[in-house]
Protein backbone atom coordinates (compact mmCIF):
# COMPACT_ATOMS: atom_id res chain seq x y z
CA UNK A 1 0.00 0.00 0.00
CA UNK A 2 2.84 2.12 0.91
CA UNK A 3 4.65 1.63 -1.90
CA UNK A 4 1.64 2.17 -4.27
CA UNK A 5 0.95 5.73 -2.69
CA UNK A 6 4.27 6.93 -3.13
CA UNK A 7 3.98 5.79 -6.86
CA UNK A 8 0.91 7.65 -7.02
CA UNK A 9 2.15 11.10 -5.18
CA UNK A 10 5.13 11.20 -7.65
CA UNK A 11 3.32 10.74 -10.97
CA UNK A 12 0.78 13.50 -9.55
CA UNK A 13 4.13 15.52 -8.97
CA UNK A 14 5.06 15.23 -12.49
CA UNK A 15 1.49 15.77 -14.17
CA UNK A 16 1.55 19.36 -12.06
CA UNK A 17 5.08 20.18 -13.38
CA UNK A 18 4.28 19.36 -16.83
CA UNK A 19 1.50 21.74 -16.56
CA UNK A 20 2.99 24.68 -14.90
CA UNK A 21 5.80 23.96 -17.63
CA UNK A 22 3.11 24.44 -20.01
CA UNK A 23 1.51 27.12 -18.94
CA UNK A 24 4.55 29.20 -18.48
CA UNK A 25 5.14 28.38 -22.43
CA UNK A 26 1.68 29.25 -23.59
CA UNK A 27 2.13 32.35 -21.43
CA UNK A 28 5.55 32.84 -23.45
CA UNK A 29 3.77 32.28 -27.36
CA UNK A 30 1.69 35.04 -28.79
CA UNK A 31 -1.83 34.78 -29.33
CA UNK A 32 -2.72 32.66 -32.37
CA UNK A 33 0.92 31.02 -32.55
CA UNK A 34 1.51 27.28 -32.11
CA UNK A 35 3.21 25.40 -29.67
CA UNK A 36 5.82 22.89 -30.51
CA UNK A 37 4.50 19.26 -31.43
CA UNK A 38 3.95 16.91 -28.70
CA UNK A 39 6.39 15.13 -30.08
CA UNK A 40 8.77 17.64 -30.54
CA UNK A 41 7.95 18.50 -26.54
CA UNK A 42 8.18 14.48 -25.21
CA UNK A 43 11.84 14.07 -26.81
CA UNK A 44 13.01 18.45 -25.41
CA UNK A 45 11.64 17.71 -21.67
CA UNK A 46 12.58 13.57 -21.47
CA UNK A 47 8.38 12.74 -21.17
CA UNK A 48 6.62 10.51 -22.57
CA UNK A 49 3.94 11.63 -25.58
CA UNK A 50 1.00 10.44 -23.99
CA UNK A 51 1.81 12.18 -20.52
CA UNK A 52 2.11 15.51 -22.61
CA UNK A 53 -1.29 14.74 -24.46
CA UNK A 54 -3.00 14.54 -21.33
CA UNK A 55 -1.35 17.56 -20.16
CA UNK A 56 -2.20 19.57 -23.07
CA UNK A 57 -5.81 18.09 -22.87
CA UNK A 58 -5.82 19.51 -19.71
CA UNK A 59 -5.17 23.42 -20.71
CA UNK A 60 -7.83 22.67 -24.00
CA UNK A 61 -10.64 22.44 -21.17
CA UNK A 62 -9.82 25.48 -19.78
CA UNK A 63 -9.15 27.21 -22.98
CA UNK A 64 -6.13 28.22 -22.99
CA UNK A 65 -5.15 26.14 -26.14
CA UNK A 66 -7.25 25.39 -28.91
CA UNK A 67 -5.88 21.75 -31.53
CA UNK A 68 -6.96 22.38 -35.18
CA UNK A 69 -6.94 18.77 -36.64
CA UNK A 70 -4.02 17.90 -39.00
CA UNK A 71 -2.50 21.27 -37.99
CA UNK A 72 -1.62 21.61 -34.56
CA UNK A 73 -1.60 23.24 -30.81
CA UNK A 74 -2.52 26.98 -31.07
CA UNK A 75 -2.96 29.66 -28.12
CA UNK A 76 -6.08 30.88 -28.26
CA UNK A 77 -6.69 34.59 -27.30
CA UNK A 78 -7.74 35.56 -23.50
CA UNK A 79 -10.42 37.78 -22.63
CA UNK A 80 -10.19 40.86 -21.05
CA UNK A 81 -10.83 40.45 -17.63
CA UNK A 82 -12.79 43.77 -16.58
CA UNK A 83 -13.98 44.21 -12.90
CA UNK A 84 -17.22 45.52 -12.18
CA UNK A 85 -17.53 49.00 -10.97
CA UNK A 86 -17.17 52.57 -12.00
CA UNK A 87 -14.44 52.27 -14.49
CA UNK A 88 -14.48 53.92 -17.76
CA UNK A 89 -14.20 51.68 -20.70
CA UNK A 90 -10.85 54.22 -21.99
CA UNK A 91 -9.08 53.18 -18.26
CA UNK A 92 -9.88 49.54 -18.80
CA UNK A 93 -8.25 49.59 -22.44
CA UNK A 94 -5.04 52.24 -21.00
CA UNK A 95 -4.72 49.80 -18.29
CA UNK A 96 -4.26 46.62 -20.88
CA UNK A 97 -1.56 48.63 -22.76
CA UNK A 98 -4.45 49.66 -25.63
CA UNK A 99 -4.98 53.20 -26.77
CA UNK A 100 -9.07 53.62 -26.33
CA UNK A 101 -10.81 55.48 -28.90
CA UNK A 102 -14.80 56.06 -29.81
CA UNK A 103 -16.71 56.22 -33.15
CA UNK A 104 -19.97 58.23 -32.80
CA UNK A 105 -22.61 56.26 -34.66
CA UNK A 106 -25.82 58.30 -33.93
CA UNK A 107 -26.10 61.52 -31.99
CA UNK A 108 -29.94 63.33 -30.94
CA UNK A 109 -31.88 65.44 -28.51
CA UNK A 110 -35.57 64.42 -28.15
CA UNK A 111 -38.29 64.53 -25.21
CA UNK A 112 -38.26 61.75 -23.22
CA UNK A 113 -40.61 58.83 -24.06
CA UNK A 114 -42.58 57.02 -20.54
CA UNK A 115 -39.75 54.61 -20.14
CA UNK A 116 -36.57 56.82 -20.65
CA UNK A 117 -38.48 59.25 -18.72
CA UNK A 118 -39.35 56.60 -16.14
CA UNK A 119 -36.17 55.26 -15.80
CA UNK A 120 -34.02 58.57 -15.65
CA UNK A 121 -36.61 60.09 -13.01
CA UNK A 122 -37.15 62.99 -15.33
CA UNK A 123 -40.50 64.81 -16.47
CA UNK A 124 -42.42 62.97 -19.61
CA UNK A 125 -41.37 65.22 -22.60
CA UNK A 126 -38.05 66.70 -20.79
CA UNK A 127 -35.31 66.67 -23.60
CA UNK A 128 -32.49 63.68 -23.52
CA UNK A 129 -29.16 63.89 -25.00
CA UNK A 130 -28.62 60.07 -26.46
CA UNK A 131 -25.97 58.39 -28.37
CA UNK A 132 -24.50 55.08 -29.93
CA UNK A 133 -20.79 54.69 -30.01
CA UNK A 134 -18.62 51.57 -31.21
CA UNK A 135 -15.83 51.40 -28.95
CA UNK A 136 -12.17 50.45 -29.99
CA UNK A 137 -8.98 49.03 -28.13
CA UNK A 138 -6.09 49.94 -30.52
CA UNK A 139 -8.75 49.99 -33.54
CA UNK A 140 -9.97 46.82 -32.52
CA UNK A 141 -13.98 47.05 -32.29
CA UNK A 142 -14.75 46.11 -28.69
CA UNK A 143 -18.21 47.23 -27.63
CA UNK A 144 -20.96 49.45 -28.72
CA UNK A 145 -22.98 51.37 -26.37
CA UNK A 146 -26.11 53.71 -26.35
CA UNK A 147 -26.85 56.37 -23.44
CA UNK A 148 -29.14 58.37 -22.63
CA UNK A 149 -28.52 61.58 -20.22
CA UNK A 150 -31.21 64.42 -19.51
CA UNK A 151 -30.27 67.43 -21.20
CA UNK A 152 -30.24 69.85 -18.20
CA UNK A 153 -27.61 67.64 -16.79
CA UNK A 154 -24.98 68.17 -19.83
CA UNK A 155 -25.79 71.74 -21.18
CA UNK A 156 -23.92 72.45 -24.70
CA UNK A 157 -22.32 69.13 -24.97
CA UNK A 158 -22.29 67.72 -28.45
CA UNK A 159 -21.16 64.88 -30.80
CA UNK A 160 -17.78 65.95 -31.00
CA UNK A 161 -17.69 65.93 -27.45
CA UNK A 162 -17.85 62.49 -27.09
CA UNK A 163 -14.35 60.54 -29.01
CA UNK A 164 -13.34 59.53 -25.03
CA UNK A 165 -14.09 58.95 -21.98
CA UNK A 166 -17.64 59.81 -20.73
CA UNK A 167 -17.09 59.29 -17.30
CA UNK A 168 -13.89 61.73 -17.39
CA UNK A 169 -16.13 64.34 -19.34
CA UNK A 170 -19.20 64.54 -16.81
CA UNK A 171 -16.12 65.10 -14.62
CA UNK A 172 -14.25 67.52 -15.70
CA UNK A 173 -16.45 69.75 -17.58
CA UNK A 174 -19.94 69.17 -15.90
CA UNK A 175 -18.46 68.20 -12.09
CA UNK A 176 -20.93 65.39 -11.78
CA UNK A 177 -18.96 61.83 -10.41
CA UNK A 178 -21.11 58.48 -10.84
CA UNK A 179 -21.57 57.50 -6.89
CA UNK A 180 -23.19 54.24 -8.08
CA UNK A 181 -24.52 51.92 -10.66
CA UNK A 182 -27.63 49.41 -10.67
CA UNK A 183 -26.16 46.85 -13.36
CA UNK A 184 -27.71 44.20 -15.18
CA UNK A 185 -26.27 41.85 -17.17
CA UNK A 186 -27.29 39.05 -19.64
CA UNK A 187 -25.72 36.83 -22.91
CA UNK A 188 -27.10 37.61 -26.00
CA UNK A 189 -26.86 37.51 -29.91
CA UNK A 190 -26.90 40.36 -30.85
CA UNK A 191 -28.91 42.21 -34.15
CA UNK A 192 -27.22 42.08 -37.14
CA UNK A 193 -26.37 45.52 -37.03
CA UNK A 194 -24.12 45.24 -33.97
CA UNK A 195 -22.49 41.94 -35.49
CA UNK A 196 -21.21 44.01 -38.34
CA UNK A 197 -19.73 46.70 -36.02
CA UNK A 198 -17.83 44.25 -34.10
CA UNK A 199 -17.20 41.89 -36.93
CA UNK A 200 -18.19 39.14 -35.31
CA UNK A 201 -19.97 35.85 -36.36
CA UNK A 202 -23.82 35.18 -36.56
CA UNK A 203 -23.04 32.33 -33.76
CA UNK A 204 -20.83 34.81 -31.34
CA UNK A 205 -22.77 35.64 -28.08
CA UNK A 206 -22.39 39.41 -26.91
CA UNK A 207 -22.75 40.40 -22.99
CA UNK A 208 -25.36 42.50 -22.76
CA UNK A 209 -25.25 45.08 -20.08
CA UNK A 210 -27.63 47.72 -18.62
CA UNK A 211 -26.39 50.23 -16.11
CA UNK A 212 -28.13 52.89 -14.36
CA UNK A 213 -25.53 55.49 -13.23
CA UNK A 214 -26.46 57.64 -10.12
CA UNK A 215 -24.66 60.35 -8.25
CA UNK A 216 -23.63 60.57 -4.68
CA UNK A 217 -26.69 62.27 -3.87
CA UNK A 218 -28.69 59.17 -5.50
CA UNK A 219 -29.90 61.57 -8.62
CA UNK A 220 -29.78 59.61 -11.67
CA UNK A 221 -27.41 60.97 -14.16
CA UNK A 222 -27.45 58.62 -17.16
CA UNK A 223 -28.44 55.06 -18.05
CA UNK A 224 -26.54 52.80 -20.71
CA UNK A 225 -27.37 49.68 -22.85
CA UNK A 226 -24.03 47.96 -23.73
CA UNK A 227 -23.11 44.98 -26.15
CA UNK A 228 -19.70 43.68 -25.30
CA UNK A 229 -17.88 41.21 -27.29
CA UNK A 230 -18.01 38.20 -25.71
CA UNK A 231 -14.98 36.62 -27.47
CA UNK A 232 -12.52 39.87 -26.07
CA UNK A 233 -14.59 40.10 -22.16
CA UNK A 234 -15.56 38.31 -19.04
CA UNK A 235 -16.63 39.75 -16.07
CA UNK A 236 -15.67 39.12 -12.42
CA UNK A 237 -16.51 41.25 -9.04
CA UNK A 238 -15.47 41.04 -5.66
CA UNK A 239 -18.63 39.81 -3.46
CA UNK A 240 -18.24 40.00 0.59
CA UNK A 241 -20.03 37.27 2.80
CA UNK A 242 -21.45 39.88 4.77
CA UNK A 243 -25.05 39.16 4.32
CA UNK A 244 -24.00 35.73 5.86
CA UNK A 245 -22.54 36.91 9.37
CA UNK A 246 -24.13 36.48 12.52
CA UNK A 247 -26.95 39.20 13.38
CA UNK A 248 -24.93 40.67 16.03
CA UNK A 249 -21.45 41.39 14.40
CA UNK A 250 -23.75 42.94 11.39
CA UNK A 251 -25.13 45.48 14.07
CA UNK A 252 -21.77 46.29 15.52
Amino acid sequence: MGSNVKVTVVVESTRNTLRARLRELVASTEAGKSLPSERDLSAQWGVARMTIRRAVDSLVAEGLVERRHGSGTYVTPQPFVRLLGLTSFSQDMRDRGLEPSARLLAYRVAAADAAIAAQLQITLGDPVVSFTRLRLGSGEAMAVETVWIPQALVPGINGGDLGGSLYELLSTRYRIAPGAASVSIEPVLPDQRVRELLTIAEDQACLRIRMVDSDSSGTIIMIANCFYRGDKYQLTAQVSGAAFAPEQARNN
